[in-house]
């Protein structure tokens, strides 16, 4: 999710500097055609003192007259590729905004989610200390039934009595076994499943 976002922002801020180096190109190459064209109007006004008949000074006159057009032409262009620029300069200052508020927003949630990370690997290291400091005390016996029950159960052993059923596969528990497993004096296991069956106050409910 993140990254598709980090790719869809930042190939837009790549089209857009694509836009804005081809139209600073485009304004590059008509600034020196302007330069070129108003170079030679200028050789052209500094030939009409030579010119000696009318068909001479009309014909340079049109020359001169196109030379003006083609300048004109050229700097109505300029004009608009300077409005677009700046029109895609602010496009481009959005975007990079957005990808510097976008980055940041992400890196305080990633920061948050490896500080909860971190609490909950604190936590498990917590709990898998007592389970070992528990795990002395238990009989051998007993640790042999619950490492053969969470093998064939996918990692579930034990679970608690729900309404007179196990908790594991729900099949319906004898009351006389309900009762073994409430004064817990030995390891009870499921009939139907193998799972080891234990009692909560709240397993009646």
């Amino acid at each position: 999710m993140y990254a598709e976002k980090f790719e869809l922002l930042e190939a837009r801020i790549r089209e857009t500097a694509l836009l804005v180096s081809r139209l600073r190109e485009e304004k590059r190459q008509l600034e020196r055609y302007v330069e070129e064209r108003s170079e030679q109007l200028d050789k052209y006004q500094n030939h009409l003192a030579d010119v000696k008949t009318n068909k001479e000074w009309d014909a340079l006159q049109k020359e001169m007259d196109a030379v003006k057009a083609e300048i004109r032409e050229a700097e109505d262009r300029l004009l608009e590729i300077e409005v677009g620029l700046e029109e895609l300069l602010d496009v481009s200052q959005t975007q990079s905004e957005e990808l510097t508020d976008y980055r940041s927003k992400t890196e305080a949630e990633i920061n948050d989610l490896k500080e909860k990370l971190g609490s909950v690997d604190s936590k498990m290291a917590k709990i898998r200390s007592e389970r070992d400091a528990l795990s002395v005390q238990i009989e051998e016996r007993l640790k042999r039934i619950y490492n053969r029950v969470k093998q064939g159960k996918q990692g579930t052993a034990v679970v608690p009595v729900v309404r007179d059923a196990c908790g594991g596969c729900f099949n319906r528990i004898p009351p006389q076994t309900v009762s073994e497993i409430r004064r817990a004096e030995r390891p009870i296991t499921c009939e139907n499943c193998g799972r080891i069956l234990i009692w909560f106050e709240d397993s009646s409910t």
